[in-house]
């Protein structure tokens, strides 16, 4: 391991732009002061990076905009995530899903973290009317008799070896390339979504026709889970009980409660029950709500989840102008919550500079089946996002870059005490400790002012640029109140400051 990460570290730092240094110089009070070269530059963030992936993760004390690991850091989390990741999808037969490469992908680009997808259904989905498989599934497929999908029927009281094996060696491999991964507990697109015409229903296990334990979770004829009956708690408790069992002891895990699904009322008895049941293991993880077509975020953060991701039902200001967070809870921006497909570079540093942590959903095996009704997921001609469903899309490599870059100042900075600091800088994205170091994002690049300290103290100066990661050396300065700088090079731009 130690080899491969050298070999990669070589790699990386070979294959990075070349580093200018003494090219920009601050402008205070106009004028123009001089600076010092600083000189080559290496990678920054990786010499402070920790391999495997570390925990068990908990809000950090001193600035709970971020987790640590029990050492005091504070752990940015940030990465991308697709929806083949644990079960393999598609049309049949279905093709396996290249998880080391995807896992590279991921390390290449300095990510950290990813939702770990689960789906229950075996086939169908709500976005396609076409049968689509997803493999393995949580139960043997014992019959007698047959499901609906035309094959044996769901046994719901064994659980599927297969399954388990392959959802705790997955974690393990991401662990041990740095990668911290939130475990999906259940999904919503299983089930019959209000509006969507196509239906998974048929081939649920929950669907009385589809078990030989004379179990039916269905909602009236909803095509949806009932999640207040005591006898669907039941089974649901006993899968949460196994996946607990299975990755308990890994310390890179996180849980999500349901992807775009649930109510407050459900959604709080996940959270407790999981907090509960991990406690009498003597090892907790934290466990997560996530927004849109589920609770609001208002209810997310009166419940007793440890992190949240807010939707665009609660705004779409998270996509364009994401607030201040303020650190009730670790708070997650992904952008499957926000655009479904899409995210950009300049959304990604926004929400960086605002104390969020960041995730993309990322076409890296596209979402199968020809799309029904109005679903957008899919290639359709003349729909706006139909090409986003690809893995080489436009889109895709430059927020990959971007989020990565946000992690090198994560891994950079004294992030502990870096708040946000939207009055400090002209362009309001700023995250700081004032009179020490500042983190500040430009979006049309150019210039930017940033009010310093009332006591001149020396600092220095750094560009990056803010996808391909480019770092220019600005020498040093001695600053004092509000100073403006140039950008060294067109377009978009990062600034950083640190005091000597």
């Amino acid at each position: 391991m130690e080899m491969r990460r050298r070999e990669f570290l070589k790699k990386s730092v070979k294959g990075a732009a070349a580093v200018s240094a003494g090219l920009c110089v601050p402008l205070q009070s106009r004028s123009v002061s001089s600076g010092r070269a600083t000189g080559q530059y290496e990678i920054p963030g990786w010499r402070d990076s920790r391999w495997p992936a570390t925990g068990p993760l908990r809000a950090n004390p001193a600035n709970p905009r971020y987790f640590t690991d029990g050492s005091g850091r504070a752990i940015f989390l940030t990465g991308s995530h697709t929806w083949a990741n644990f079960q393999d999808l598609g049309m049949p037969p279905v093709a396996r899903f290249d998880y080391p490469d995807y896992i590279d992908m991921m390390v290449k680009h300095n990510h950290n973290f990813m939702r770990f997808w689960h789906w229950m259904a075996a086939a169908y989905a709500p976005w396609t009317d076409e049968k689509i498989l997803f493999e393995p599934l949580p139960y043997l497929r014992t019959g007698p008799g047959l499901a609906l999908d035309g094959l044996p029927k769901f046994d719901l009281a064994k659980f599927n070896p297969e399954y388990f094996e392959r959802m705790r060696s997955r974690l393990v491999y991401a662990r041990d390339h740095g990668i911290y991964a939130a475990v999906q507990l259940f999904q919503s697109f299983s089930e019959k979504k209000k509006g969507d015409p196509c239906d998974p229903w048929p081939a649920h296990p929950y669907n009385g026709k589809n078990n030989i334990n004379g179990f039916n979770g269905e909602e009236g004829n909803s095509g949806m889970v009932s999640l207040h009956r005591p006898e669907v708690r039941q089974m649901q408790a006993a899968y949460l009980r196994k996946v607990i069992d299975t990755v308990n002891d890994l310390d890179s895990i996180l849980y999500e409660v349901m992807n775009e699904g649930g109510d407050r009322e459900w959604d709080w008895w996940v959270v407790n029950f999981v907090h509960e049941y991990e406690g009498s293991k003597g090892r907790q993880h934290p466990v997560g709500l996530t927004g849109y077509n589920s609770e609001g975020l208002k209810s997310m953060l009166e419940s007793p989840c440890d992190w949240v991701s807010p939707g665009s039902d609660d705004g779409d200001y998270f996509r364009q102008d994401p607030p201040d967070w303020d650190g009730r809870k670790v708070a997650v921006l992904d952008t499957d919550h926000l655009w479904g497909h899409g995210g950009t570079p300049s959304w990604a540093w926004k929400s960086f500079c605002r104390g969020y942590n960041t995730l993309l959903m990322d076409s890296w095996v596209p979402i199968p089946g020809h799309p029904c009704g109005e679903v957008n997921w899919a290639s359709r001609p003349g729909y706006p996002t139909r090409d986003l469903n690809r893995a080489d899309a436009w889109v895709w490599e430059p927020v990959r870059k971007a989020i990565g870059n946000t992690r090198v100042y994560a891994n950079k900075m004294n992030l502990v005490e870096m708040t946000p600091h939207s009055d400090l800088a002209s362009t309001r994205f700023c995250l700081a400790n004032p009179g020490h170091e500042y983190l500040v994002y430009l979006p049309e690049g150019y210039e930017v002012s940033v009010a310093l300290p009332a006591v001149a103290r020396t600092f220095e100066v750094e560009w990056m640029h803010p996808i391909e990661g480019e770092i220019t050396g600005g020498g040093t300065f001695r600053g004092v109140g509000k100073t403006e700088f140039l950008v060294p090079f067109p377009g978009p731009a990062v600034l950083y400051l640190r005091g000597v």
